[in-house]
């Protein structure tokens, strides 16, 4: 199989654990794939964009600011409906009516993660209209930043060892058959260490 919008790579997961055969691959890029859709669980986001333009909806509590927890990398149009009628009549214009905020996250590779309103812009949030504002346009981040990247690879590799743990459970017979559980991914400090700051609020 191939990875789909994984955080990690299969070639540096092999590079990292010394693995030089290919008789694992599938099942190491399945480990990837599935970490990966567990950290977009976690963090209530995703590190990646989708190819087309995908269309979201939002309820404004501000006038002046639209927080967007999902993040947000580019915006093809933004369209308010002012008297909940389901009708989206206003269009507005980047710079001219709104800002992406933070203003420099693009320079830093990141993903904008609220818009305001532009000083003496055209318009201004519907406050608390169902669907109110509607938004065209690429959601997620660019690239994965190199903390997901990580707690992917340590995820992966915790799947990969559980096959030797099939009871969630590992024995030393060499010590007396000393038995130590297998804690949950999200119990492990280093993996929410990792993850735990990229989470949105929501």
């Amino acid at each position: 199989m191939a990875i789909t919008n994984g955080y990690g790579t299969l070639a540096s997961f092999k590079l990292r654990q010394d693995i030089s055969d290919t008789g694992d691959d599938a099942l190491i890029e399945g480990y990837i794939e599935a970490i990966s859709r567990k950290i977009d669980e976690l963090t209530w986001t995703r590190f990646h964009t989708t190819a087309a333009d995908e269309t979201r909806y939002y309820v404004a509590k501000d006038s002046e600011y639209l927080p967007i927890p999902d993040r947000i990398v580019s915006i093809t149009t933004l369209k308010t409906d002012n008297d909940n009628d389901g009708t989206y009549e206003n269009t507005w214009t980047v710079s001219t009516d709104y800002h992406l905020w933070p203003y420099n996250a693009a320079l830093q590779s990141k993903p904008y993660y609220a818009i305001e309103t532009a000083y003496n812009g055209n318009y201004s949030f519907p406050k608390n209209v169902r669907k109110g504002v509607q938004i065209v346009g690429k959601f997620g981040w660019t690239t994965a930043p190199l903390e997901i990247q990580e707690a992917c690879y340590l995820g992966a590799t915790r799947l990969m060892r559980r096959q030797d743990t099939p009871l969630g459970v590992s024995a030393a017979a060499a010590v007396g058959q000393l038995a130590v559980q297998v804690e949950s991914l999200t119990t492990d400090p280093d993996f929410m260490a990792l993850v735990a700051p990229f989470r949105a609020m929501v």
